[in-house]
């Protein structure tokens, strides 16, 4: 991969990170996108599982500097579910159509909201976490933590679909404009 082409990969992957301090509706965020076009564009599997991951991780600290709410209980299963995500744009795109963009975005929508709200099998906190909704740990939990993220669904996939467009769309244009960010 050329340098130009991988700079610029990475500046729309810490941009779109960054993006995440700007106002926005709960769960309407460039996560997913941000691993699904990390996933499909760096041509080494480290890179394309380690970088949306340090992108992330960053705004995280930045979040819980600048607000206190970075990190919670969770972190293990929402980074979990992000590198499964990197994972499907590495599988699922191999060569980005529209098609495939919205069918992984959809998918990961899907596989993120199921990872993340699975609360049967987040550990209990030993200290209380007030930033983390504690459910029973029963399958009337699991149910009772699905039904309880179900309104916030509908933000993630369009959230999802939104900044994908964007992320994808974006670079298509600059790779339209710019030779030297196609692949050789």
């Amino acid at each position: 991969m050329n340098i130009t082409r991988f700079s610029t990969l990475l500046a729309i992957v810490v941009l779109a990170a960054l993006s995440r301090f700007l106002p926005h509706p709960f769960n309407f965020t460039p996560i997913a996108a941000i691993a699904l076009f990390g996933g499909a564009y760096f041509t080494k599997r480290w890179q394309a599982l380690f970088l949306p991951m340090a992108a992330m991780f960053l705004s995280d600290v930045i979040l819980e500097i600048t607000t206190g709410f970075g990190f919670h209980s969770g972190m293990p299963m929402v980074y979990g579910a992000f590198a499964l995500v990197s994972v499907i744009g590495m599988i699922a795109i191999k060569k980005v159509s529209p098609v495939e963009v919205v069918g992984a975005s959809l998918a990961s929508s899907l596989i993120f909201f199921l990872i993340t709200n699975c609360a049967y099998l987040y550990p209990v906190p030993e200290i209380n976490d007030p930033t983390m909704i504690s459910y029973p740990h029963s399958i009337e939990g699991l149910m009772a933590s699905y039904t309880a993220g179900l309104p916030f669904l509908k933000n993630q996939i369009l959230g999802d679909l939104f900044f994908s467009t964007v992320l994808f769309g974006g670079f298509a244009f600059l790779q339209r404009r710019f030779d030297a960010l196609k692949m050789a």
